[in-house]
């Protein structure tokens, strides 16, 4: 597939290829699309089928959807917060408070931080309240590797 979306996406929000960042939104659409559709997943390749971006095109506008909204709340959630590697697998208790996990969890199964890209911000906002959303929002900007 030569303009692969979720392959752009990645490089958009990595700036640069980004292997493993694809490979998680890729991976992550398509558990999302076959919840709402399990038969879509019955003889599926994934790396033939799913990392070549050729399942993603052959759906409907509606399941694509799904897709593309994800993708743009991961867009936005990292052009406010910055990309780093280890929010694809940092367990969020590791960076937000207990009271931050609890609201957010408490509505939306989540395991990483990279989980929360792909929830609104209107969405974060309504379940931390204005204050508490503002102070997750700047303890993720504020994240440094350990180096």
């Amino acid at each position: 597939m030569a303009n692969d979306p979720i392959q752009q996406t990645a490089k958009r929000i990595a700036g640069t290829d980004h292997p493993a960042l694809e490979r998680r939104l890729k991976h992550d659409m398509f558990e999302a699309i076959t919840r709402v559709k399990p038969d879509l997943a019955t003889g599926v390749d994934f790396d033939k089928d799913v990392m070549s971006g050729v399942f993603f095109e052959g759906l409907k506008s509606t399941l694509q959807g799904i897709a593309v909204v994800k993708l743009e709340n991961a867009i936005s959630f990292y052009d406010r917060v910055g990309w780093k590697d280890a929010y694809l697998d940092k367990p969020l208790a590791d960076l937000l408070t207990t009271f931050q996990v609890d609201k957010i969890t408490e509505k939306i199964k989540l395991q990483s931080v990279h989980d929360i890209s792909y929830v609104s911000q209107k969405k974060i906002d309504k379940l931390l309240g204005d204050i508490e959303a503002a102070r997750l929002w700047e303890t993720l900007k504020g994240y440094q590797l350990d180096s």
